[in-house]
């Protein structure tokens, strides 16, 4: 099954493949032309990985949370009141 995640600035397919019981075989599906092929694409927010794993996605999001909550305690440790911290929070 082939995903393909279109944008007007590039265009790239997520092959989800399924692997074959019989003798450890992977089958991989033929690319879609003007296609890059990439190992995971986001869709919708979501981080979409071959293996259909959210392993990925979850990384993602937490590294997004840990960067927003760094910025915060930097912004109050040099003195943002909290009215102001709720704003950048609702901005972000």
């Amino acid at each position: 099954m082939h995903l393909p995640c279109t944008t007007l600035l590039n265009s790239e397919e997520c092959a989800l493949s399924e692997k074959k019981k019989k003798k450890g075989l992977s089958v991989r599906l033929a690319p879609i032309a003007n296609f890059e092929q990439v190992r995971a694409a986001k869709l919708l927010g979501v981080v979409l990985c071959g293996s259909l794993l959210f392993d990925e996605h979850v990384h993602a999001v937490l590294k997004t949370c840990s960067q927003r909550m760094y910025l915060m305690k930097l912004l109050r440790d040099q003195g943002l009141h909290s009215k102001e911290l709720h704003c950048v929070y609702f901005m972000l």
